[in-house]
């Protein structure tokens, strides 16, 4: 699956691969994040690492194990070191709403269609187009199961990721997180949908 303007190579992963996925998940979520975090969070999250790390690790050995049809964990390498990981991104059949809606959830129309999930790029390989190469290749793994629509979450003020998305054609479907926004300041957590 590797394309002629990337020099990313993209395959399905294995449990070889779950080591360097827990540290490319941990890394990305829970240490480089985009947000200012102060000095005191950040020496818990150095403290709580190695529990943080193993905690994915179990979650991947898992969902590896489940053999669930529906289920992918894509994963892009480098020429440099072909068997080592460096962005991952992982695809499962999810419950979204079926009409977009600016409405309280409760009583919504929700069926399964494919999602992303774990879009996470070790912080020294970003903005180099392993993401796009992963996204393309979800798109392409969907495809393969027969599926017309593919959705993802995004957080409101992760604007490298939405302009992404954006440039990608996926579109807003729906929001949530309005009470956290509203009462706790927090983002708010963008439905995309891609149509193919």
């Amino acid at each position: 699956m590797q394309s002629p303007s990337s020099s990313f190579t993209v395959r399905h992963a294995n449990s070889r691969d779950v080591g360097h996925l827990s540290d490319i998940l941990t890394e990305s979520f829970y240490r480089h994040s985009d947000r200012p975090v102060n000095f005191l969070m950040r020496g818990f999250t150095n403290l709580v690492y190695p529990i943080l790390r193993y905690g994915i690790m179990l979650d991947l050995n898992s969902r590896f194990g489940e053999q669930t049809p529906c289920y992918a964990c894509l994963v892009a390498t480098h020429p440099a070191n072909k068997f080592q990981a460096i962005a991952s991104l992982e695809i499962c059949m999810r419950y979204v709403p079926v009409h977009a809606s600016r409405g309280f959830w409760l009583g919504r129309d929700m069926q399964q269609h494919p999602y992303i999930f774990n879009l996470a790029v070790h912080p020294h390989w970003r903005r180099r187009g392993a993401a796009k190469q992963l996204l393309l290749a979800a798109e392409k793994t969907v495809k393969q199961w027969g599926f017309s629509r593919l959705y993802m979450h995004v957080l409101e003020d992760n604007e490298g990721a939405r302009y992404l998305y954006d440039h990608l054609g996926y579109r807003l479907h729906d929001q949530e997180g309005y009470l956290n926004y509203w009462f706790l300041g927090f983002p708010r957590r963008f439905l995309l949908q891609k149509k193919f």
